[in-house]
C-alpha cells in the first residue's frame, strides 16, 4: 500500500509540473481558468440572458456549479487517455495501471481546491455566513473524488481497446452539462415534467452531487431545497452509483490487466 502511495504521489506531483511550470503565471491558473469561465458564464446567462436564482445570488450559484462541474470534467478527458499517454511507462514498469488515472484525478482534486476556497469566501462574504454543513464539505468532496476516480479507470481502460471512446465522451459531457443545473435553478424544472420524469432528473448522481455541494458552501440552499427534493435519496443514490461503478472498475482491471500491453502496442 505503501509503494502504490508514493507512486501516486510521484505520479500526481509529475503532472502539476508539466502543466504549471512552463506558463508564466504558473499555478495561479488554479485559480485564474475557473474565474474566467465563470466570469463568461455570468456574462451570458446572467447580464444578457438574465437568469435568476431564488436559491442564491447568481453568481453563487454559477461558480458553485461550474467549479465542480470542471473538476469532474477535466479529470475524465485528462484521465480517459492516460493509459495510452503513459504506454512507455507501463511497458517498463510492473504497478497496477489503475494508479494512473487515479493520480490525474487527485492532480485535478488538488487544482480543484482552490476554486473551492473561491466559493467559499464568496459565500461567506456575500450571505454573511456559512451554512452549518459546511462542515460536510470534506465528505461531498472525497464522494465526488471517489465517483471520478472510478469513472476515470473505467474510460481509461475502455478508450484502450476502443479508441473512438474520447469523442463519444465529448459528446456526452456536453449533453451532460446542460442537463445538469449547472447555471439554471432546478426549481424551474419543478412542474414541466411529469413527477415520474422529474424524480429521475433530481435524484441522478450528476445533479445530487452539485445539490450536495450548494448545501454545503450556500448560506440557507438546505431550507429551500427541500422543496424540491430529499437528501435521503440523493445520499442513498450516489451510494448505490458507487457501488455498482466500483464493481465494473474492478471487473474491467481484472479482465483486461492481462492484455493492456497488447492494446497499447499500436
Amino acid at each position: 500500500m505503501g509503494r502504490r502511495l508514493n507512486l501516486i504521489r510521484e505520479l500526481a506531483l509529475k503532472d502539476l509540473k508539466i502543466r504549471y511550470s512552463r506558463p508564466a503565471l504558473g499555478f495561479l491558473w488554479a485559480f485564474l481558468s475557473p474565474l474566467l469561465t465563470v466570469a463568461i458564464f455570468y456574462i451570458v446567462f446572467g447580464l444578457i440572458l438574465k437568469v435568476k436564482t431564488e436559491e442564491a445570488p447568481f453568481v453563487l450559484y454559477l461558480m458553485s456549479g461550474v467549479f465542480p462541474w470542471m473538476f469532474f470534467q477535466d479529470s475524465i478527458f485528462r484521465s480517459v487517455t492516460s493509459l495510452m499517454d503513459n504506454k512507455n511507462l507501463i511497458k517498463e514498469s510492473n504497478f497496477p495501471i489503475y494508479l494512473i488515472p487515479i493520480s490525474i484525478v487527485i492532480t485535478n482534486g488538488i487544482i480543484f481546491l482552490p476554486s473551492l476556497s473561491i466559493v467559499v469566501f464568496s459565500s461567506l462574504i456575500i450571505l454573511k455566513g456559512l451554512p452549518i454543513f459546511i462542515i460536510l464539505l470534506p465528505i461531498v468532496l472525497m464522494v465526488h473524488l471517489v465517483i471520478a476516480m472510478l469513472l476515470a479507470v473505467i474510460f481509461s481502460i475502455l478508450y484502450v481497446r476502443w479508441r473512438d471512446l474520447k469523442h463519444i465522451l465529448e459528446a456526452i459531457f456536453l449533453l451532460l452539462f446542460y442537463l445538469t443545473p449547472v447555471f439554471y435553478p432546478i426549481s424551474s424544472l419543478k412542474g414541466l415534467f411529469s413527477d415520474m420524469f422529474y424524480n429521475a432528473y433530481i435524484y441522478n448522481p450528476f445533479v445530487g452531487i452539485l445539490i450536495l455541494y450548494r448545501a454545503t458552501l450556500l448560506k440557507g440552499f438546505s431550507g429551500l431545497v427541500r422543496s424540491y427534493a430529499e437528501f435521503l435519496p440523493i445520499i442513498f443514490v450516489l451510494m448505490i452509483f458507487i457501488i455498482t461503478i466500483s464493481v465494473v472498475a474492478v471487473y474491467l482491471y481484472r479482465k483486461n490487466r492481462g492484455v493492456i500491453n497488447d492494446y497499447i502496442s499500436y
